[in-house]
């Protein structure tokens, strides 16, 4: 049985005092009114008798009091954390789809200003097929620590697919956009080769970009976005092809 805590006793202490001043000065009220006296013996009894009446009555009602509000509270951070779980890609710890989706048209419909940016990882499949995929899930956690670190903190970034991630980066950030696009895919593959030195494969990562102009839901910006990357992988892969 656990013993009252500091927060019991402390409350007890007050609630008993109150109590047994409030006994005595009634009862010496109506002594004086009333005109008898009491002996020695009655005037302890009332002195002691609100403390045996009152101490156990208010260690357990305090005692009950501290086990809601602590039941209160473990309920409440269980709601927290299955908000947080339901709002987070859980391998990355980024914002999961539905959920960058609600924000997106939160900060769309206050008017902010910015560019939606898609970025997806090249071979992603070879990658799982050579080396596991367990190696696979690094190569996703290192974009999404790649465009954590480069992007602003006020930008909302999600991974939306296995393999696919986009954010808004709004233009007060004051973020050159093209030197970003740059760098992610560079400190994405700086961080795999330092999490898994034995992958020989450069992790690379296409990236797109579009100004996000009023009145565009995430539907019109991805499917923008998403055409203007596929179209730069499928001019990179025409320039990589052998020559005839």
């Amino acid at each position: 049985m656990r013993l009252p805590s500091a927060y019991v006793w402390k409350r007890t202490v007050v609630v008993v005092l109150i109590a047994a001043i409030a006994s005595i000065s009634l009862s010496t009220v109506i002594r004086m009114i009333s005109g008898t006296s009491s002996d020695a013996t009655t005037i302890v009894v009332r002195l002691i008798l609100p403390f045996l009446i009152a101490t156990p009555i208010g260690v357990f009602w305090f005692s009950r009091l501290e086990q809601l509000e602590e039941s209160y509270r473990n309920a409440v951070r269980q709601a927290n954390e299955l908000a947080r779980i339901a709002n987070v890609d859980p391998l990355t710890g980024l914002l999961n789809r539905r959920s960058f989706i609600e924000q997106f048209k939160v900060v769309t419909k206050a008017g902010v200003r910015g560019w939606f940016l898609i970025a997806d990882i090249d071979y992603l499949k070879d990658i799982n097929d050579q080396y596991g995929h367990p190696v696979g899930d690094d190569a996703v956690v290192s974009v999404a620590e790649a465009m954590i670190d480069i992007l602003p903190d006020d930008c909302l970034i999600a991974r939306i697919g296995g393999d696919e991630f986009c954010a808004f980066v709004p233009k007060a950030s004051c973020l050159s956009i093209d030197s970003a696009v740059s760098l992610i895919s560079d400190l994405a593959g700086n961080l795999l080769e330092n999490k898994r030195p034995v992958v020989k494969q450069k992790l690379s990562v296409s990236v797109g970009y579009i100004t996000v102009k009023n009145g565009q839901s995430f539907e019109d910006v991805m499917s923008l976005s998403d055409e203007k990357l596929y179209r730069k992988k499928n001019q990179r892969e025409i320039k990589s092809l052998p020559a005839e």
